[in-house]
């Protein structure tokens, strides 16, 4: 299934970006499973997803087991956040070593990434997971903050709550839009941001309004504490979870990079009769939403300027499929 894209348009009038739309020709994957036995839907799932495949995967198992009525225990909760685990580490570093240092005129750090991914791969035990958990520690403490001109956000939207899947429950119920998702009927953001706002660092970028270098101080952070996870490995099964919301009826929630992953699924025997799929990516795209949000009235000088603002603030928001951002003036 092709992935889709986001298509991201500015409106510039000379002096500031007056208006920013949010178009997303992403598929609604989860209704290609609908009407299928459960057996087929646990083939399909790791096929249909190419990014946050293993947290993708995990979703799906743990809300068919909670929909099926036998939740999954500790031990292979473990064993699922276990797998879950590396693939958010790899997918911060891609962010913060490939795709942040151009965005600062700097040289992307391939090189880096890829003895991180090679190291990260090898893991294959407690010990070798605590080994490598050590060293992200050490690696993650060593980087600087990138600095750079950021006008403070007018008005951002709520951060997303960290909640539970029991929790979610009565939330994504009913006529949820999955593609238009909110939280008490107002667009919220996910993501690193939303789990670590509370973090002293990050928090002094939130009371400046720069929201930018929050979500990239929140990002180091979150990769700080999955690395402190690797060597505790018992605290990782707090990342992802499931309940059993009716009979045939399941739901899970599993943390990835990019924030909060939902799926809920409703079973008549072993067919899926219905399958929601929420991800990070429709809650921080919104139509208004985020991006949007922080971009209206935001000063820029020039298209390139405009751009630039726009650039950095879709990648903090971390879509999970590619972006186009186009500048358009005001009196076109």
């Amino acid at each position: 299934m092709e992935p889709g894209f986001l298509d991201l348009t500015l409106t510039w009038d000379g002096t500031q970006i007056v208006a920013a739309t949010v178009v997303s020709t992403r598929p609604v994957a989860a209704r290609a499973l609908c009407g299928l036995p459960v057996a087929r839907v646990l083939e399909l799932v790791p096929r249909l997803f190419a990014v946050c495949r293993q947290a993708q995967e995990a979703a799906a198992r743990l809300a068919l087991r909670a929909a099926l009525g036998s939740p999954m225990d500790s031990v292979e909760l473990a064993e699922h956040a276990r797998r879950v685990a590396p693939e958010v580490a790899l997918e911060h570093l891609w962010r913060l070593l490939l795709d942040w240092p151009p965005l600062f005129g700097e040289r992307s750090r391939n090189g880096e990434f890829l003895d991180w991914r090679k190291r990260i791969s090898a893991i294959a035990d407690a010990g070798s997971a605590a080994s490598v958990g050590q060293a992200l520690v050490a690696w993650v403490d060593a980087q600087p903050q990138p600095v750079f001109a950021e006008d403070p956000a007018a008005a951002p939207v709520a951060l997303l709550p960290q909640l539970s899947a029991a929790q979610w429950a009565g939330r994504v119920a009913g006529d949820f839009c999955v593609e238009r998702p909110t939280f008490a009927g107002r667009p919220a953001e996910t993501g690193a941001l939303a789990r670590r706002f509370a973090d002293p660092g990050v928090a002094a970028w939130l009371a400046s309004g720069q929201r930018v270098h929050a979500r990239l101080a929140a990002r180091l952070v979150d990769l700080r504490s999955l690395a402190t996870d690797l060597a505790e490995p018992s605290r990782l099964p707090a990342q992802l979870d499931a309940a059993t919301l009716a009979p045939g009826c399941g739901l899970a929630r599993v943390e990835t990079a990019r924030g909060t992953l939902l799926h809920l699924v409703e079973l008549d025997g072993q067919r899926v009769v219905r399958y929601l799929l929420v991800a990070p990516t429709e809650w921080n795209f919104h139509p208004r939403g985020a991006f949007v949000r922080e971009l209206e009235h935001r000063p820029a000088v020039s298209r390139d300027q405009a751009m630039l603002v726009a650039r950095r603030l879709a990648l903090a928001l971390d879509p999970c499929v590619p972006c186009e951002v186009r500048v358009n003036d005001a009196h076109d």
